[in-house]
């Protein structure tokens, strides 16, 4: 169990980074898009470093299923894109709108990274 809330908190770690990355697409984005679109585009950024760094530290030494990481990170891309939507159609405000979206597909994205796209047998120490 130790060794998971280890890889959960750099996955968290990994996630701050991606998601600090997510939301300077989406704000620079926002003026010309629109939320929907800004929240797409930003969530395609956010998950191609989302994997970049998860693979070098968060999941490292274990096999990726890359079509497995394509469709979970294109579900949360579509699900945060949805949130986004929604609660902008709403009237929630696209920034909070998009917070509220990315803490509701955390979880999950963990979730299934660890268990079905990388190999979850554990080998970090």
């Amino acid at each position: 169990m130790q060794k998971i809330l280890c890889l959960f908190i750099r996955y968290l770690g990994v996630g701050f980074i991606a998601t600090s990355v997510h939301l300077m697409v989406f704000i620079c984005l926002l003026g010309n898009l629109g939320p929907t679109l800004s929240a797409l585009c930003a969530g395609f950024t956010g998950a191609f470093v989302g994997y970049w760094l998860s693979r070098q530290w968060v999941f490292a030494q274990r096999n990726c299923n890359k079509p497995r990481f394509v469709i979970t990170a294109a579900s949360q891309v579509i699900a945060n894109t949805f949130v986004v939507a929604l609660l902008t159609q709403w009237g929630v405000v696209p920034l909070l709108a998009q917070l509220t979206a990315m803490a509701a597909v955390t979880v999950q994205g963990f979730m299934f990274n660890h268990f079905w796209v990388f190999k979850h047998d554990i080998k970090r120490k």
